[in-house]
């Protein structure tokens, strides 16, 4: 029997341009469909948010234009510094930002992503402490270890609780460790920059600042 050579057909990326200057790499075989998965369920991006938090959702409102213009050019590269804090009151859209980011991140650059709640990350590491050893177990090490080394990093509303000694401490180390190694991270917050540990803030505050100011969009959208 004469043998025949078959091959496989060459999958091409099909590259579309969702923004100007960011294209989306549609991942075209199931070793990249996967591997998209995976690094969704690392990032712990609440699923919601895929199609809540995004730039294409964000509310063009005119206090709202030069942040997410900011935002956006961060997102895209355009950035002198890896830190990028964004600070306002509750409701003013920081999230949606930080995580607008975090999901381009994921599937456009396919990179690594950790997205936490700082209140959350501080929990998850509280109960990960052996209390009878002293010291952290290994699903705490495992978690730190991910948060400082990523590709990008979301701390999500620092200084939104009060927080111990022990738990800023674990905070700084992960900051220090970006800023030392030049890894993205991005931090949202509603506190006043003197609250915060004189040495996080310096970390933070040598990166771009930015600043929401305005209404509520939920107290917004409520009154209309």
């Amino acid at each position: 029997m004469q043998e025949v050579e078959t091959t496989s057909p060459v999958m091409v990326p099909v590259w579309i341009e969702i923004f100007p200057g960011i294209y989306e790499g549609r991942p075209t075989t199931q070793e990249e469909k996967n591997n998209l998965e995976i690094r969704i369920k690392l990032s712990g991006l609440p699923l919601s948010t895929n199609e809540t938090h995004r730039f294409s959702t964000w509310k063009h409102l005119p206090e709202f234009e030069e942040p997410y213009h900011q935002v956006y050019d961060y997102a895209s590269g355009r950035r002198k510094h890896p830190f990028l804090t964004l600070i306002g009151p509750p409701g003013t859209g920081k999230t949606h930002l930080a995580a607008a980011v975090a999901w381009s991140w994921l599937e456009h650059l396919r990179k690594s992503v950790s997205y936490y709640q700082v209140e959350t990350l501080l929990d998850t590491l509280r109960n990960s402490y052996n209390h009878k050893e002293r010291k952290a177990d290994e699903n705490a090490e495992v978690i730190l270890n991910y948060v400082s080394k990523c590709s990008l990093t979301v701390l999500d509303d620092l200084g939104a609780e009060s927080v111990t000694e022990w738990a800023w401490s674990k905070l700084d180390a992960i900051v220090d460790y970006r800023y030392i190694n030049k890894l993205p991270l991005i931090v949202t917050s509603n506190v006043a920059p003197e609250r915060l540990p004189p040495r996080i803030a310096d970390r933070l505050f040598e990166g771009q600042v930015v600043v929401l100011k305005g209404e509520s969009y939920r107290r917004r959208e409520k009154n209309t």
